[in-house]
C-alpha cells in the first residue's frame, strides 16, 4: 500500500486541531518553558549543565512522550483508533500523522527552552540531531503507552514511572551511588544525551558523542520496531 499524503495531511490537520482544544496539552507544552525560566534564574557552576539538560530532557518527554501517549488514548477511549487502524490508511500514514502534531509541539517547546536557557557555543546541528533521536525514542515510547492504556487518565499513570525514571534517573542515580542502577542508567538514551551534550559543551565533537550518538540510534530503532510490533497487535486484538 503506498504512502498517501492526503490522508496524511487529513490525519495531521485533525490532530492539531484536537491538540490546540485540549488544555491538558497545552499545559504539557508550557511546563518545560516554564522550568527552563526558572533554572534560567537560578545560579549555577560552571560547567553544571542542568540549566540546559532538564529543560530539553522534560521538553522532549513531555511533549514527545506524555502528548503522543494522551492523543493516542483518547483516541482509543473514544473507539475511534481501531475505526482508524481498519481503514485503508496504512500503518506508517497512521503513526506518522499521530507523531507529527507531537513532534511540531515539542520542537517549538524545544527551540523554546533552548533559546531562554541561553545555550553555549555547541555544535548546533549535532545537537538538533541528538535532540530529534531522543525525541523520536520518546514519542515511540509514548506511542507504546496510548496503546497499552485504556484511557487518556491511565496512560499518564502507565507512563509515569517510566518517564520519570527515563528523565531524573540520569541526574539523580549517581548521588546515590549504587553502581548496580548505574549500570542500568548508563544504557539509557537520556543519560546518554546528557553525556553527549556535556561532550558539546566542552568543545567536542563527532569523536567524543560517537558512542552516545551510537546507542541513540539503536534505542530508536529498537524503540520504533516495538511501537510498531504493539500498533499490529492492537489492530488485529478483538
Amino acid at each position: 500500500m503506498t504512502f498517501s499524503m492526503r490522508r496524511f495531511r487529513a490525519m495531521v490537520t485533525k490532530e492539531w486541531k484536537d491538540a490546540i482544544r485540549n488544555p491538558q496539552i497545552l499545559l504539557n507544552a508550557g511546563m518545560p518553558i516554564l522550568l527552563a525560566v526558572l533554572l534560567n534564574q537560578k545560579e549555577l557552576e560552571p560547567g553544571d549543565l542542568t540549566f540546559l539538560a532538564i529543560p530539553i530532557l522534560v521538553a522532549i518527554s513531555i511533549t514527545g512522550a506524555f502528548v503522543q501517549a494522551t492523543l493516542i488514548a483518547e483516541e482509543k477511549e473514544k473507539n475511534t483508533l481501531r475505526a482508524l487502524m481498519l481503514s485503508p490508511a496504512s500503518r506508517l500514514e497512521v503513526l506518522a500523522g499521530k507523531s507529527a502534531t507531537t513532534t511540531l509541539f515539542a520542537m517549538i517547546v524545544i527551540a523554546a527552552c533552548i533559546i531562554i536557557s541561553g545555550v553555549p557555543d555547541v555544535n548546533i546541528a549535532y545537537l538538533t540531531i541528538l535532540s530529534i533521536l531522543l525525541l523520536l525514542i520518546f514519542m515511540a515510547l509514548g506511542t507504546v503507552i496510548g496503546l497499552i492504556a485504556r484511557t487518556a487518565s491511565e496512560s499518564s499513570i502507565v507512563g509515569l514511572p517510566i518517564l520519570l525514571f527515563f528523565i531524573f534517573g540520569p541526574i539523580f542515580v549517581p548521588d546515590l551511588d549504587v553502581p548496580a542502577l548505574m549500570n542500568i542508567i548508563n544504557w539509557l538514551p537520556s543519560h546518554q544525551f546528557v553525556v553527549a551534550v556535556t561532550e558539546l559543551v566542552q568543545d567536542g565533537g563527532l569523536k567524543q558523542i560517537q558512542g552516545s550518538l551510537f546507542n541513540l540510534i539503536i534505542w530508536t530503532l529498537m524503540s520504533g520496531m516495538l511501537c510498531f510490533l504493539i500498533y499490529g497487535k492492537q489492530r488485529f486484538d478483538k
